[in-house]
């Protein structure tokens, strides 16, 4: 049986509203990945969280970024803004993932847990197969991590509902790579068949059973395969009338017969009710 993980991806208050190098939209994605693991944390075997923990990470840092490889300094190791958002820190993590302690890492299976084992030796220890990644920002580190579990022979979702892009621009750039590539996209609402129809199924019984369509039914809509079922040999026509000669000589037979009905005064009612059993007078009726 296949086992699944869900890879938070850096969500931390730097890229938060509020944060160093902010993206719009960070601080209500926490929130809706916190509701999700709160809903459907037990649908997974484990739980990661990666996080930038930049040191000195070269020309990652920039006082004149160009916001494409170059970069505001941000999440810098021990700072309030390199920890994991309230939302998530709050819940159940079984690791958690550094990386960019020296150098750019957009993925998170450049980082390391805290014995020093690399993100994908993380989840081969745990014999995971299949991963779901959420988290900031779709555009870079969601969009690189994703990429790297597919390479990694990973079946990989990215749950587009749980993870905020830079840009939209950028965004849709990122949503193109990874369909190209085959990262499964949905919401995650749809994460695991809850909201799916159920199929119709068959009434039990035989009858009606071969009916496949309008088609299969006659004018009087009876299954004419149903009326298959029945040979005219089978039915006594011995008491079938066709016309009224034949309904007038049944009803002779009647004619003779003697039903002993008394024609006495016995049956006579008339003198058994009066006007007196009707008066309703004497009853006090008090609503």
């Amino acid at each position: 049986m296949s086992k699944r993980a869900l890879i938070i991806v850096d969500v931390q208050p730097g890229f938060c509203e509020g944060g160093s190098l902010a993206v719009e939209g960070g601080n209500a994605c926490a929130e809706r990945i916190a509701d999700f693991v709160t809903e459907y944390g037990d649908e997974y075997d484990l739980i990661v969280t990666t996080q930038d923990w930049h040191v000195d990470p070269g020309e990652h840092f920039s006082d004149d970024p160009d916001f494409v490889d170059t970069w505001p300094a941000h999440c810098v190791a021990g700072t309030d803004e390199a920890e994991l958002h309230d939302a998530i820190a709050s819940l159940s993590i079984d690791f958690e993932i550094k990386k960019g302690e020296y150098a750019a890492a957009y993925s998170g299976f450049e980082g390391e847990d805290g014995e020093g084992r690399p993100l994908v030796r993380v989840l081969r220890d745990e014999e995971i197969s299949e991963v779901d990644v959420v988290g900031i920002a779709e555009s870079h580190c969601v969009k690189e991590t994703a990429l790297d579990a597919l390479k990694n022979g990973m079946v990989t979702r990215v749950f587009s509902d749980l993870t905020v892009p830079v840009t939209e621009e950028l965004g849709k750039a990122a949503r193109a790579e990874m369909d190209e590539a085959g990262v499964e996209q949905l919401d995650s609402e749809d994460a695991f068949g809850f909201y799916e129809e159920p199929e119709d199924e068959e009434i039990p019984g035989d009858y009606g059973a071969s009916a496949d369509s309008a088609d299969d039914f006659d004018d009087d809509g009876y299954d004419d395969d149903y009326d298959d079922d029945y040979d005219d040999e089978d039915v006594d026509d011995s008491a079938a009338y066709s016309d009224d000669e034949d309904l007038d000589s049944l009803l002779a037979d009647f004619d003779d017969i003697d039903f002993d009905v008394d024609d006495s005064d016995e049956f006579d009612f008339s003198d058994e009710a009066n006007d007196d059993d009707f008066d309703f007078s004497d009853i006090d009726y008090r609503p």
